[in-house]
């Protein structure tokens, strides 16, 4: 198995290069994708990226959202001879810290996504705390199972393999819907998942890229659908709920 950081980035590039250094220390090679950034952000990112040797910069002509970079990125890090790509946002949310235990648990079990289940401080909008349990409870539905413990963490380790399969059997929107509609679709393909807790900071002058009212009814027209697709699969569902899996 071979592991890689997978950085998705869009003009974050002050919080970026902060967080480099961080990256680089794990030891771990890098595949950053640009997701159409403007020249100066990407020139920046890429610049730094090109000091280290086990470092890739992958530009996309133009912004494709979240889940378009990670898409791409998916399939460079595949070519690149990874087996795994561990999903990590570029702004520094994440806790680098537990990157070694994901590692860990992969590698007892390497078909299955291990996934972040977060652990918020102070720091955390009180609008995305409580916007994550709606979201626990409509994936609950969907998937008629408890087994998404958080469909909206970013921090995750991906077997391509796997991956490849959920992407060859279904489409997966390109934007902030695509970490929910990704799980939600690998249950529906019986594959395994794992969660591990860990904090999750918004650290202080942070950009998002979140739009509270395009990527809310993005997340409305998600939920629609994934319902109409869980009643098209509701014996298949249940099929798997008897048999325990």
């Amino acid at each position: 198995m071979s592991y890689c950081l997978l950085i998705p980035h869009y003009n974050h590039e002050r919080q970026f290069l902060a967080f480099l250094p961080q990256l680089i220390a794990t030891g771990l090679p890098l595949v950053v994708v640009d997701d159409g950034s403007n020249d100066h952000s990407r020139a920046q990112v890429a610049a730094a990226v090109a000091q280290y040797a086990n470092a890739h910069f992958f530009a996309l002509q133009r912004n494709r959202g979240k889940g378009g970079a990670l898409k791409a990125g998916f399939y460079f890090a595949r070519s690149l001879g990874f087996t795994h790509a561990i999903q990590i946002d570029a702004d520094g949310q994440h806790d680098i810290q537990d990157i070694a235990g994901f590692v860990q648990r992969s590698q007892a079990q390497p078909e299955a996504i291990i996934c972040g289940k977060p652990v918020f401080d102070a720091s955390a909008p009180k609008a995305r705390v409580y916007g994550r349990k709606v979201t626990d409870f409509w994936v609950a539905l969907e998937t008629l199972s408890l087994r998404i413990k958080d469909g909206l963490c970013g921090f995750r380790v991906y077997p391509l393999t796997q991956i490849e399969n959920v992407l060859d059997q279904y489409f997966i929107g390109n934007r902030m819907d695509f970490d929910t509609e990704l799980l939600v679709k690998a249950v529906w393909l019986n594959t395994a998942l794992v969660f591990i807790e860990t904090k999750v900071i918004y650290p202080e002058h942070n950009v998002s890229h979140f739009n509270y009212l395009s990527d809310n009814l993005l997340l409305i027209r998600l939920h629609a659908r994934l319902m109409l697709g869980m009643l098209v699969r509701l014996p298949m569902l249940l099929w798997q709920r008897l048999r325990g899996r």
